[in-house]
């Protein structure tokens, strides 16, 4: 009888521990989608395009910074958290731009309910999300040379 209520007592910590890599996985595949659209705001802010940026850069790094805080929550850490973001954006590299369009949407989605989810931690996102948003904002503007690519 103990031993099977030890078995019984392990199943649920190992569903958890299922659903919470199946989280991480989906968490580095978005992470890493959504910082593609964040670096091509990144650019254009660069390019001169800074106040009209501003709300999309804010609102996909709150977004991929949701994601990112709940995986950490659920106890992801690095350097396996930044480990899996590269890969998902090695895999990621060389997909064709309606794969990526349709993954950013997905994602969008699924990071805004993370968001919605998160209690008092959205204060903690906005944070830090409006300080990353300003650090991209300071960047200096890009040679002319680069910013016609």
């Amino acid at each position: 009888m103990p031993a099977l209520l030890g078995a019984l007592a392990a199943t649920p910590a190992r569903a958890d521990d299922a659903a919470d890599e199946a989280f991480y996985q989906r968490a580095s595949q978005c992470a890493a989608a959504l910082q593609v659209d964040q670096y091509a705001l990144v650019a254009r802010a660069r390019a001169g395009e800074k106040d009209a940026v501003r709300p999309a850069l804010f609102e996909i790094t709150k977004l991929g910074f949701a994601y990112v805080g709940e995986a950490y929550l659920k106890g992801l850490r690095d350097p396996r958290g930044s480990n899996m973001l590269k890969a998902a954006m090695a895999e990621q590299k060389d997909w064709p731009a309606a794969r990526h369009k349709a993954l950013v949407a997905e994602c969008r989605v699924e990071a805004q309910k993370v968001y919605d989810d998160s209690g008092m931690w959205k204060m903690l996102v906005d944070n830090k999300a409006r300080k990353r948003v300003d650090r991209f904002l300071s960047m200096p503007p890009l040679p002319a040379s680069a910013a016609s690519r």
